[in-house]
């Protein structure tokens, strides 16, 4: 049986849309998209050397600064060839003094993210308020960056000795000591399960719980114990996270045999439109279980464009 379900958030309502066939997927939609997140995360992290004139921040407090935004957008701006300047981001900030943490953020609308591979710089103004927060890498030894791109990898060592520095509120500022850099999928996975495949046809099922407040995704026990000579449904979630376009998933059991990697069962989907803020689940009847036992592993994909993102667990075949 194949299922196509729509969710509305405010009516609380369930659909079929498909008639009863061999079931190769269900789909669960939120109808109301959430914004767009980013993707791209770099945590800056240093010790105040200059506490300004900023209240109760002393020499030495340590502070974390994050700041997020999408490497695909187009720059706002640009100044000839020399660098670019991106307007959509979010810059937030703590700093651990003595009397609590203190936040801080980009000020207003108008501030920016500006790289430049000529100059080797990435950085973000502090301006204008007590509270606006800012960073600067720049110099060094070696060429950080091969375009005025926003940059999905950064290495600190790449700035030094010369110019690092984050600033907080007025004239305070801090060294950076830690760079970290995390890119978050377009798209997804949230987990991939195996279970019992339900003779009665019940499930999986979308918010088969009746007075249920909140979408849910109803499925079998999941398992991790498989036994040969018996087959199961494989279900995987994912979530969009500021991806539009098409969407595949697609599942793979693979086991390690004589030295070997071997695919005891797989399949995919052919694809569906999909949009920021949705959720979706596919589920996958799969073939038997072969009499080969031991550990393998369980992988669902999720493809996105041009990208793909992979979650994986292990099961034991017995």
């Amino acid at each position: 049986m194949k299922f196509h379900f729509a969710h509305t958030l405010n009516r609380l309502s369930t659909r079929r849309l498909a008639s009863m066939v061999l079931m190769t997927a269900i789909t669960m939609t939120l109808a109301v998209a959430t914004a767009a997140a980013q993707n791209t995360q770099v945590t800056i992290e240093g010790v105040i050397t200059n506490a300004g004139t900023v209240p109760g921040i002393a020499v030495g407090d340590k502070y974390s600064m994050v700041v997020s935004y999408n490497p695909s957008q187009a720059p706002s701006s640009e100044s000839g060839t020399q660098d670019s300047n991106y307007t959509q981001f979010t810059l937030n900030a703590v700093v651990d003094d003595k009397n609590g943490n203190q936040s801080f953020s980009a000020a207003g609308t108008d501030e920016y993210l500006s790289v430049s591979d000529i100059d080797n710089y990435f950085f973000s103004p502090e301006c204008c308020t007590a509270t606006s927060a800012g960073f600067i890498l720049q110099g060094g030894n070696a060429p950080a960056f091969t375009s005025n791109a926003l940059p999905t990898k950064l290495t600190l060592s790449d700035f030094l000795p010369e110019t690092t520095l984050a600033a907080f509120g007025v004239n305070a500022t801090g060294s950076i000591t830690s760079l970290r850099v995390v890119n978050i999928p377009g798209l997804m996975p949230t987990f991939i399960t195996a279970g019992s495949i339900d003779p009665n046809g019940k499930v999986p099922a979308i918010d088969g719980v009746p007075g249920s407040g909140v979408l849910n995704l109803d499925i079998a026990q999941p398992l991790t114990l498989l036994t040969h000579g018996a087959s199961y449904v494989y279900i995987v979630a994912m979530q969009d996270v500021n991806f539009t376009g098409t969407c595949k998933a697609s599942f793979k059991l693979t086991q390690i045999q004589f030295n070997k990697t071997v695919t005891l069962d797989s399949g995919t989907d052919s694809g569906w439109a999909c949009g920021p803020g949705t959720q979706w689940a596919k589920a996958f009847d799969g073939k038997t279980i072969p009499n080969f036992p031991g550990p393998a592993t369980l992988a669902g994909t999720v493809t996105y464009g041009a990208e793909t993102a992979t979650i994986a667990s292990t099961v034991v075949i017995q």
